[in-house]
């Protein structure tokens, strides 16, 4: 799929959401590697009825609407729709006029994924205008599907797709979310004023990078807050060894969210690499990889393991330790990197630390 000179085929994330808002930014030209933009942990707002102390922590200080509005002006339209009808003549009214739409839907009605007709859960697509041979398929619409965990780009069957759209089972989603049923967002270009981003020099673009990461990488107050935590689990193990089944999904899509940003940030120090010219942020955009998979890692073990008893709780405690701990050196050698942009440095100098090491496998 590809739209003004932007392909999305070589984007994909670990969560579906920052995966449908890049295949979205690529197909109006954008660059969608800014939604790595941030990083670091904060006190998430409001009541929060968690059963493990990492519910209470936030990862996205910004929302991916912020973020490509803040860069590109983009704008998005977020709709609840009455019924499928009504959700159906407004997603094909979209595709007429050229704009992929994002759904929700219920991956136990949704043939790609593998919970079909095993497990429902929420989970977000993008439905793109059709082109070429695309029209041909009566009945169906164009799907692109960039979470990792379930790629696909191919047809689905309208019917299909609405029953997924609807299902009751989005009513009943993650806490605190609002009913998914039914709902779509559309990403469209602003009005020529819209967001901050409106230079397009070579200087400015390269300027918006490196306070982006300046910006991300000033604090390691966050990793406190993810080891204090940790601290919590490790001194009374025996009160987390059991979880509802809500709070496994949430626990464990917090690990995940976070191996996902983690990727992001990588591909956003990459993207600053190139237009900043400091090829020491593609040794950090490998340290960023690194933690990717060491939260993926924890999250595996989480999930496997966390019902085997206090040992297990706190070897996990440690696991987060361990990683927030090499996420304040990732930060502290990120801002070393920025440091030397005066220099516009051809490598790493002799006193530069090496990436993060391989993280290994988790016991």
């Amino acid at each position: 799929m590809e739209r003004q000179g932007v392909s999305n085929r070589d984007f994909l994330a670990l969560d579906c959401i920052s995966a449908t808002f890049g295949v979205t930014a690529a197909w109006l030209g954008h660059d969608p590697s800014v939604l790595g933009e941030h990083w670091g942990y904060h006190r998430r707002t409001g009541t929060v009825d968690a059963e493990w102390p990492v519910e209470q922590l936030g990862i996205h200080r910004r929302t991916p609407e912020e973020t490509l509005y803040d860069w590109y002006g983009l704008v998005a339209d977020h709709v609840h729709h009455a019924d499928p009808v009504r959700a159906e003549e407004y997603i094909r009214a979209q595709l007429v006029d050229g704009n992929p739409v994002i759904a929700w839907v219920d991956t136990f009605h949704v043939p790609h994924s593998s919970f079909h007709r095993q497990q429902h859960h929420s989970h977000r697509i993008v439905i793109r205008p059709g082109e070429g041979d695309d029209k041909a398929v009566a009945g169906s619409l164009r799907i692109v599907d960039r979470y990792q965990g379930s790629l696909f780009d191919g047809f689905m069957d309208s019917g299909t797709l609405l029953t997924a759209m609807s299902s009751d089972a989005l009513g009943e989603a993650r806490r605190g979310d609002p009913d998914w049923r039914n709902r779509t967002v559309v990403v469209k270009a602003g009005t020529p004023d819209s967001g901050r981003a409106r230079e397009t020099t070579t200087q400015a673009r390269q300027q918006r990078f490196h306070s982006a990461v300046a910006r991300s990488a000033r604090s390691c107050a966050g990793t406190d807050l993810v080891i204090a935590c940790a601290d919590e689990l490790r001194t009374t193990p025996d009160a987390f060894t059991s979880l509802s089944p809500v709070g496994t999904i949430e626990v464990s899509a917090w690990f995940g969210e976070l191996a996902s940003q983690r990727a992001l940030n990588a591909r956003f120090l990459r993207a600053a690499a190139e237009s900043c010219a400091l090829p020491s942020l593609h040794d950090r955009a490998a340290d960023a990889e690194a933690l990717s998979k060491r939260w993926e890692m924890t999250r595996n073990y989480f999930f496997l393991r966390f019902r085997k008893g206090s040992t297990a709780v706190q070897r996990i405690a440690d696991l987060i330790t361990e990683t927030a701990t090499l996420e304040k050196e990732w930060q502290a050698r990120t801002r070393e990197s920025l440091a030397t942009s005066g220099r516009q440095p051809t490598g790493r100098t002799p006193d530069e630390p090496e990436p993060l090491g391989p993280t290994g496998a988790v016991p």
